[in-house]
């Protein structure tokens, strides 16, 4: 598997050579999805440079992958982002005096987005039984923001 990741890498790399395309071979990094509990170490190499496969989260596209691709990091940091744009909505209101109207529009189109940015992948558990509680700390936001 490590071997044809690295031909992968050397294959995009001639690529590049050709194309005038520069890769950075020190920012490379490498995520292996596994459902095993203890994630393999393995290194590939791209560029001559030793890329080790990352067992921390990482953000691609907007969503916090994990190696079991759990989603509870992104679910929190998401949550997290809601909760701090309410308490700056929160703040806006009182200085700007915001009717209820303009500030259930601005719940709805900032807030919630923010908040529930791929929920749908957790939201009901679908194929993550374990993620079925994230559901219950989405619904206490809105209520809040309600």
């Amino acid at each position: 598997m490590t071997n044809k990741l690295s031909n992968a890498a050397e294959v995009a790399c001639r690529w590049g050579d050709r194309n005038g395309v520069t890769f950075d071979h020190n920012k490379s990094e490498a995520i292996l999805f596994s459902r095993r509990r203890k994630t393999p170490t393995a290194t590939i190499t791209t560029g001559g440079t030793e890329v080790t496969f990352n067992k921390e989260t990482t953000r691609w596209l907007g969503v916090w992958l994990d190696s079991h691709l759990m989603l509870r990091d992104h679910q929190k940091v998401m949550l997290k982002k809601g909760r701090k744009a309410w308490v700056r909505l929160k703040r806006l209101m009182g200085q700007m005096e915001l009717t209820a109207g303009n500030c259930c529009k601005v719940m709805t189109a900032c807030l919630q987005s923010v908040a529930m940015y791929g929920s749908e992948r957790w939201w009901k558990g679908e194929g993550n039984p374990g993620m079925a509680g994230g559901a219950a700390e989405l619904q206490k936001l809105v209520n809040l923001e309600a």
